[in-house]
């Protein structure tokens, strides 16, 4: 049996509407620092097939109705959250010639399928892929003291190659280590080049389409306080973002910020920006995958954080306004 598990950089966004709302200016801890991101599965993630042979024909799981996208959540009736669970459960069934009957989550239906395998010198092989979880690289955007929260990305962590819509709620953030850049170009964006590290940083307690959103347990004493500024304060022109290109060095990228959207609901591009720092410029090219939650500062507040880039156009970004960000700090 092949398994995989996916890493992501993380820059794309999805918009979803609430209903309109005030929020008022709270003073934070400033971000900018590169992070890892484990998302679990509450299950066992199907994320393919292939061939296999039984009774010398061919058979794809994908004839019997498996789709990308579905969670195995039990085995036999016995409850499995990882690959290994899995592994030894199917293994368990085999070696007493048992009909293995999992259970899948279907978006909101579940669907209960015989799971067929190959066996040859007293190994099997079933026809599926699969992942118990999913890990990304983004930018921590700010953390709130007096809620020990924090909030990072500023959009959704997900799999685009999944047909499912599955949404991770849970997961741990770690320290990451950024080991080299590849540069963006018109039409193909680059990203980051990063380590996920041993330090955990917290628990995410919501993932949703304005990002990440946790509780800290770990948090340096070095880090700066500043204010937040309200959409209505933000006004077109110089600025930057804070992020990680090399190491665990919080970097400076200036930027001017070109359009704002007055917005009265959340929207992921109403901040458009482009990026006038030459020296950052000469390293990355433009906005890069992983640099999603990078917090952006003008006249000394935060105000929002990078979300995505201008596929076209890789100079130019767009960022959320913290103000949708404080609104998901629940």
């Amino acid at each position: 049996m092949l398994f995989k598990k996916l890493s992501i950089s993380l820059i794309t966004v999805v918009s979803l509407v609430f209903p309109s709302f005030q929020v008022f200016a709270a003073d934070v801890i400033l971000g900018g620092q590169s992070i890892g991101i484990e998302l679990d599965y509450e299950g066992v993630m199907i994320t393919g097939t292939y061939d296999i042979s039984i009774d010398n024909r061919p058979y794809n799981p994908a004839s019997d109705g498996y789709q990308s996208g579905d969670l195995i959540t039990q085995v036999n009736q016995q409850n499995v959250e990882s690959i290994s669970e899995l592994m030894e459960s199917v293994k368990n069934s085999v070696e007493k010639n048992q009909k293995i009957m999992l259970t899948l989550k279907r978006q909101n239906k579940t669907i209960k399928k015989e799971l067929k395998f190959q066996k040859k010198d007293d190994q099997f092989t079933t026809g599926l892929y699969v992942q118990d979880g999913l890990t990304g690289i983004g930018t921590m955007t700010y953390y709130n003291p007096e809620t020990h929260h924090f909030g990072a990305l500023g959009h959704m962590m997900y799999d685009t190659s999944l047909s499912s819509d599955t949404t991770i709620k849970n997961g741990t953030v770690y320290n990451s280590y950024v080991k080299k850049i590849n540069p963006s170009q018109n039409g193909n964006p680059g990203e980051k080049i990063a380590k996920i590290g041993s330090i955990e940083i917290g628990r995410l307690y919501e993932n949703n389409n304005y990002g990440i959103y946790g509780q800290y347990t770990n948090l340096s004493d070095q880090l700066q306080t500043i204010s937040t500024a309200s959409m209505d304060e933000i006004e077109l022109g110089e600025a930057y973002f804070l992020t990680v290109l090399n190491g665990h060095e919080v970097s400076r990228c200036s930027i001017r910020i070109t359009d704002l959207k007055k917005q009265n609901e959340p929207d992921v591009k109403g901040i458009t920006f482009e990026i006038t720092d030459e020296e950052v410029l000469s390293l990355t090219n433009g906005i890069v995958q992983g640099m999603s939650g990078s917090p952006i500062i003008q006249n000394n507040k935060l105000i929002g954080c990078v979300t995505h880039v201008d596929i076209n156009n890789v100079h130019q970004g767009y960022g959320l306004y913290i103000d949708w960000m404080l609104k998901n700090d629940k």
